[in-house]
């Protein structure tokens, strides 16, 4: 059986990440390897996850969250830097696909962002961005000077766009477990987008 450049023979064991298959959880397999955009623990998807660490102004420091844009997959790490659970998210289009690199959480926004400018598209149309906003700069982790860039991670308004690249840059998540990490994240927090 195949599944998109991975081969699950009954019997063996992946190299990759240790996980045995047999005939009865060959089926099982595929489908826990799945990231749904609630979220997934099982440790073989966790045991793919990047690397948390980014060294900072000379600091070697533990991202939050590491989001792979090749496979759209946002890792949420522990304090310890051990990845507990990956979500299927949606990124930039081909015309403005989100940039890697550092960020750096400033704040977080709640719907429907009466905070944010007047003339921001978040203010004008709140229900893109679904519950929440996690808001973030750009860090240059050599001199540690931040820009905005106009990308966020938020909720959306549109279910069927999670694990597609289908933003104008922003990571959109499930609207349930962007009220949670809302919750769990705070100001200065260390985010890492990869390829």
């Amino acid at each position: 059986m195949t599944t998109g450049a991975l081969m699950f023979v009954p019997g063996s064991v992946n190299a990759r990440n240790n996980c045995t298959f047999d005939n009865d959880t060959v089926d099982t397999f595929v489908m826990q390897n799945v990231v749904f955009p609630k979220g997934t623990t099982d440790s073989c998807v966790l045991k793919n996850a990047p690397c948390n660490q980014v060294c900072i102004q000379g600091e070697v420091k533990n991202a939050k969250f590491v989001i792979d844009i090749s496979k759209n997959i946002l890792y949420h790490y522990d304090e310890s830097g051990i990845p507990v659970i990956a979500y299927s998210v949606a990124s930039g289009k081909k015309s403005s696909p989100t940039d890697t690199g550092v960020r750096i959480v400033t704040h977080v926004e709640t719907y429907p962002y009466r905070t944010a400018g007047k003339n921001t598209k978040r203010r004008r149309n709140p229900r893109d961005y679904g519950p929440n906003i996690i808001c973030v700069e750009k860090l240059d982790p050599v001199s540690g000077k931040r820009s905005i860039t106009g990308e966020f991670i938020h909720g959306n308004n549109n279910p069927a766009s999670i694990g597609k690249y289908a933003s104008l840059g922003c990571v959109r998540m499930d609207n349930d477990v962007i009220k949670d990490l809302s919750k769990q994240v705070k100001r200065g927090d260390i985010i890492l987008i990869v390829k």
